[in-house]
C-alpha cells in the first residue's frame, strides 16, 4: 500500500500539512495537554519533588504538540523541529528518573518494604 501522494515519509516522520495532519496534531495536543494538567492538579494536591518531576515530564510531553502546530505553520524548520523533539525526549526521561530515583531514595530513608 502505497501513501498518499500528499504525505513524504521521512525516517520517522511524516510530513504533511492538510487537514488530516492538523487534526491529529490538535488531538494529541489536547490530550497531551489534558494529562499534563492532571499531572500539575495531582503535584499541587500532594506537594512531593516526585510529583513535581513527573508534573515537569508530562509539560514537556504536552509541549511536543505545540513543536508539531509550529512546524507545520511554518515557524520551525524541519531541523529545529527535530532538534527540539529530541532535547524534550531527554529532558521528559530525565525527569522521570529523577521522580523514580527520589522516590526509592525516600522510600529506604523511610525504611519502607523493608524486611
Amino acid at each position: 500500500m502505497e501513501p498518499p501522494s500528499n504525505l513524504a515519509l521521512v525516517p520517522g516522520h511524516v510530513q504533511a500539512g492538510g487537514p488530516w495532519m492538523t487534526a491529529v496534531v490538535v488531538l494529541a495536543g489536547v490530550s497531551s495537554v489534558t494529562l499534563a494538567a492532571l499531572g500539575v492538579a495531582v503535584f499541587l494536591r500532594r506537594r512531593t519533588r516526585s510529583h513535581l518531576l513527573v508534573a515537569l515530564a508530562l509539560l514537556a510531553f504536552a509541549s511536543r504538540a505545540a513543536v508539531a502546530a509550529l512546524t507545520l505553520t511554518g515557524v520551525l524548520s524541519e531541523f529545529d523541529h527535530h532538534v527540539v523533539e529530541h532535547l524534550l525526549d531527554l529532558a521528559m526521561a530525565g525527569l522521570v528518573l529523577a521522580a523514580v530515583y527520589y522516590a526509592r531514595s525516600i522510600e529506604r530513608e523511610a525504611g519502607v518494604n523493608d524486611p
